[in-house]
């Protein structure tokens, strides 16, 4: 089969390579499948550099998304499953979920353990499914993990990212009033597309005197956000008595300083988001309930780019280049 592989960390060109491999045969409790398409993550390439140290194997497969149709099954699983769609989450993983793995979905063929691959709605495209894993499972704790949202105000930061755009749409589609934040007029459309109520360029408006404006002081009850450090100061202004901050990135500092007495006295819940380590009952709920709103329509990825599989490093590339709204996916 046809596979990329990534042998050493550094830069795509450098380190991705298109080669052919055996296919692999599922063991016990797994399915194989044939993959149609691979969702590349930030996440991805982050590894690729090295955030996540040093190769785990002379040859990784990248990549934990992606989407295509169960051929075989291992023993255990049962036969019905043959010829399903599916979507797959968290495959490149260690036995723990915690880290990068060796095998994932940029290849032809992928055998992952049966709970990782869920059934793919109808109507919902390969290439679609394949922007599920991350983002949408990210998303959905970000949005659900306090339970309800209905009739709460939250603020999603980044509303037109690959996990931005969907926690709008999840948290629009369950009834919470949403504010999001865009760095374009592009983005704006989108965002409001999705169900966005309330819609601040950040890159021309003062988000805090915007906010305070449009709600008030102390009116949030949650933040969705893609950058804790560049909000943390104003969060004791703009959140509830106990509202939540639920954070899965940091990028403009990775090592925050936060303004510790004013969020104790807010009783601010503090909420770390990272998606490879959800437990497994919440992994179980988000994929019903993403797969719920697919069927409904209240939810859809935005792809931005598609590359052949051949075409891996450009994907990697076009992610680290930034400016890009939406997903990339390889198509196989």
């Amino acid at each position: 089969m046809k596979t990329i592989i990534n042998t050493a960390r550094g830069a795509a060109a450098d380190t991705l390579a298109l080669v052919n491999r055996d296919m692999p045969n599922p063991d016990a409790g797994q399915v194989l499948v044939r993959i149609h398409a691979s969702g590349v993550n930030p996440s991805d390439t982050k590894v690729r550099i090295g955030a996540q140290g040093p190769m785990p194997a002379k040859e990784v497969i990248p990549h934990n998304d992606g989407a295509g149709v169960i051929e075989s099954v291992g023993s255990g699983i049962s036969e019905r499953r043959i010829g399903e769609r599916v979507w797959l989450y968290n495959v490149n993983r260690t036995p723990d979920g915690q880290g990068q793995g060796n095998i994932g979905t940029a290849a032809e063929y992928v055998a992952v353990d049966a709970d990782l691959a869920a059934p793919l709605p109808h109507g919902v495209s390969f290439e679609e499914g394949a922007c599920l894993g991350v983002p949408a499972m990210t998303a959905h704790r970000a949005v659900f993990s306090g339970g309800d949202v209905t009739g709460q105000t939250l603020l999603i930061t980044g509303g037109a990212g690959s996990v931005g755009l969907m926690a709008v749409q999840m948290a629009a589609a369950a009834g919470a009033r949403v504010i999001t934040t865009v760095s374009s007029a592009e983005k704006a459309k989108i965002a409001q597309d999705a169900g966005a109520e309330t819609i601040i360029n950040y890159r021309t408006e003062n988000l805090l005197e915007r906010l305070l404006a449009e709600v008030g002081e102390n009116a949030i009850d949650r933040l969705v956000d893609v950058d804790f450090a560049a909000h943390a100061a104003m969060t004791p202004r703009i959140l509830k008595r106990g509202g939540t901050i639920a954070t899965y990135a940091s990028g403009s500092d990775m090592t925050p300083a936060i303004p510790f007495v004013p969020l104790m006295f807010n009783n601010t819940v503090l909420e770390m988001v990272f998606v490879y380590g959800m437990p497994k009952a919440a992994k179980k709920r988000a994929i019903e309930d993403i797969n719920h709103y697919l069927r409904s329509g209240a939810i859809r990825p935005e792809i931005a780019a598609r590359f052949p599989l051949a075409e891996a490093t450009r994907a990697h590339e076009a992610i680290e280049a930034g400016g890009l709204t939406g997903n990339v996916v390889l198509q196989l």
